[in-house]
């Protein structure tokens, strides 16, 4: 009945593109104009390919194919695309990324090339961010990222530790970074507003969005948006027909944006920005691994506030200043469970204050040599609680054993430069230090509250140098490689979490970790090479990153967090795509490996060997567009825990979209998707529940 249902109101979606057609044929042409222009726009028209794509966050603005590190840009396209429900199903697709953990919004983690979200969810080896703001990562048996797809047009995946000079010491995995919607991205020239509405269904988990913007530049060099997403799904079933609990979606999000152009130069301004998320519903206990399975209503609060100035000095080559301050804060309430015993409720907060100053320098060194260098600090500070308040005594007391307060302070400086010869060659030397204060809130020990015994402040501090390059040896062919090393330093959860058999011996001697990492790879860029409009580009990247002090998991009668002396990830990422006019064909794998060198034991982090496959096609003149999605994994039996192993899967998905450029219908955007065609039962393998059976995905919008 749920999938007959969603689907009912899917066919009457049907109806809707044959309106917008009529409204966009306009008055009758001849035939043979109407043809040659149609002819004219096509040859003109070229497919782009995501490794052409500019990148924005690695330094200098370079397109992701001659960027010395792996990359990946999502644009608007592909975000509207996919019609994700969570940030998961939007990054899943990216070589070397895999979500970790639950299927639904609360539960899931994230992991890059076998590092990420690890067993109690205390994790900073991946650094998430929105517009700049790091957001915190240590939610207790939850996922660690809490935010709407709808909210956001770009994404980028900077895998591996390069990116720790810009971003943070301990980046060992890598960054996300989002950028939410601009009002500029919906105002045309002229235009003082802009409204756009959207819908969409799915049939599985019978889910439904409505999205509305507000967009408008009352004066010129003021510009303002408003964003609100109502999100609202239930439990989906898998391929073998099964309730899949929890994975069902409950969100309310809203963005409120500003930019003020002064003087009417785009690039001195100053903006800001908020968002809200907001998730009320019941779910089991353990979203992230499924290991306590009682009851709980979870109503989580997470906002984010950016203030942002920016500065190029009128076009000079000295100064263009970036600077922002931020608050953001994640509010866990918990009530309504038999799993906390005696308590009325707990509450999980993170509290996150930051400042960052950036400025980049844009310099003409004679001879085809160029040099852009970037100079920046940053400042957090994070205060992490959890009260608790008795059902019997109505005391509210601090610090669950294993989720311990405290605050967290951090300082670090970053120098990176670029220096590039012509187009032939590019040299990136960088260097970061960072320092941490960590201090230990109250907690209950034995039913007293008191300070965590043992417990003492820890400092903290470390370097992180890199060195990359990138060289074109032809026109066609080029080489790069790097080497970086970087420092993780240890968090709250594994400095002060303990458990009853833990108690008196808090793991305070736990050294940071350490990584080294080396990269080499080489791109193909070819143009017609069966056509004149043709275009081919290929990258590859294999990777060897050796940690030394990798921090884990103990056993009952170790600290609760231990050091594992050395562990190896190597693999290797492969991008490939080929376009002809409208056609595309894009194609990428993951192999990577992972293992504990001095008890030569399997990773039970690394993901099993992946294989996406995408081919379609895209008319820019009827705006009409489509194709098939293939992923494919192996199976992956290389772990520890012999029950973590999974079995290899094909999943076959298919897309089309109506999204016309021009006309009456402009403005107007109808997708369909067919998700698991094949209705296959598997599960991804760091995942702790399965995946979604067959589900038919529909979504309206129209921008007026």
């Amino acid at each position: 009945m749920k999938k007959t249902t969603g689907l009912l109101c899917g066919v009457a979606l049907l109806f809707v593109p044959g309106v917008a057609l009529a409204q966009a044929s306009g008055a009758p042409q001849p035939a043979a104009d109407a043809q040659a222009k149609k002819d004219e726009e096509a040859d003109g028209a070229e497919t782009i390919l995501t490794l052409d794509r500019l990148v924005v966050s690695a330094g200098a603005d370079k397109v992701a194919i001659d960027t010395p590190q792996a990359v990946t840009a999502l644009d608007q396209e592909d975000i509207d695309r996919t019609q994700a429900t969570t940030i998961g199903e939007l990054l899943e697709g990216i070589p070397g990324v895999s979500v970790q953990g639950g299927v639904s919004a609360l539960g899931q983690g994230f992991n890059i090339r076998g590092l990420g979200t690890g067993l109690a969810d205390s994790d900073s080896r991946i650094l998430m961010t929105v517009d700049g703001v790091t957001k915190f990562f240590e939610q207790y048996r939850m996922g660690a990222f809490f935010s709407e797809p709808e909210l956001y047009k770009r994404v980028e995946v900077l895998r591996g530790p390069a990116s720790s000079t810009l971003y943070g010491a301990g980046v060992l995995a890598g960054v996300v970074n989002f950028t939410t919607k601009d009002a500029s991205d919906f105002l045309s020239d002229g235009d003082r507003i802009a409204v756009r509405l959207k819908g969409s269904t799915e049939t599985n988990a019978e889910g439904h969005l409505l999205s509305g913007i507000v967009a408008t530049e009352p004066v010129a060099g003021v510009e303002l948006l408003g964003s609100y997403n109502y999100r609202r799904s239930e439990n989906y079933e898998d391929g073998h027909g099964d309730e899949v609990n929890p994975s069902n979606a409950l969100s309310d999000s809203w963005l409120v944006k500003a930019r003020v152009s002064i003087g009417g130069n785009r690039k001195h301004a100053i903006w800001a920005s908020y968002q809200d998320w907001i998730s009320d519903s019941a779910q089991i206990y353990d979203q992230a691994g499924a290991l306590a399975v009682l009851p709980v209503r979870r109503r989580v609060h997470d906002k984010t506030g950016v203030l942002g100035y920016v500065n190029d000095f009128g076009g000079s080559k000295l100064f263009n200043v970036e600077a922002q301050v931020s608050y953001a804060d994640s509010v866990i309430h918990q009530t309504e469970t038999a799993f906390l015993g005696a308590l009325d409720y707990s509450e999980f907060s993170y509290e996150t204050k930051q400042a960052r100053l950036q400025n980049t320098s844009n310099l003409e060194l004679g001879g085809d040599w160029n040099l852009v260098f970037i100079l920046g600090g940053q400042w957090s500070e994070q205060k992490r609680r959890n009260p608790r308040k008795s059902a019997t005594t109505g005391v509210i007391a601090p610090g669950a054993a294993t989720h311990p307060e405290g605050d967290m302070t951090k300082y670090g400086l970053y120098a990176q430069a670029e220096l590039m010869w012509s187009d032939k060659l590019t040299i990136i030397p960088g260097a970061r230090i960072d320092w941490t204060d960590m201090k230990p809130g109250n907690a209950i020990v034995n039913g007293v509250e008191t300070v965590i015994p043992g417990a003492r402040a820890v400092h903290n501090n470390g370097v992180s140098p890199k060195l990359a390059a990138i060289y074109a040896l032809t026109d066609w062919v080029s080489v790069f490689g790097s080497i970086a090393h970087t420092v993780r330093m240890p968090v709250l959860d594994e400095l002060y979490s303990r458990t009853s058999a833990t108690a008196a011996n808090v793991a305070l001697d736990l050294k940071p970790e350490k990584s080294d990492n080396y990269e080499l790879g080489f791109t193909l860029s070819f143009d017609g090479i069966a056509s004149p409009r043709d275009r081919f580009r290929l990258k590859t990247t294999a990777f060897r990153n050796n940690v030394k002090d990798l921090i884990t998991r103990g056993t009952a009668t170790s600290p609760y967090f231990i050091n594992v002396g050395e562990s190896r990830f190597e693999g290797i990422e492969v991008e490939a795509e080929y376009g002809l006019r409208g056609f595309f064909a894009r194609g990428s794998l993951a192999i990577i490996d992972g293992k504990d060198r001095l008890n030569d034991l399997y990773l039970n982090t690394i993901p099993a060997n992946q294989y996406n496959l995408t081919l379609g096609y895209a008319d820019p003149v009827s705006g009409l567009s489509g194709g098939w999605r293939g992923e494919f994994a192996e199976k992956q039996d290389k772990v520890t825990t012999a029950a973590l192993a999974t079995p290899g899967y094909s999943v076959h998905d298919l897309f089309f979209a109506f999204k016309p450029q021009r006309g009456a219908a402009r403005g107007f955007e109808f997708r369909i998707g067919a998700e698991n065609l094949f209705d296959k039962y598997f599960e991804r393998h760091l995942s702790s529940l399965p995946a979604q059976g067959r589900t038919f995905r529909f979504t309206v919008a129209a921008g007026f």
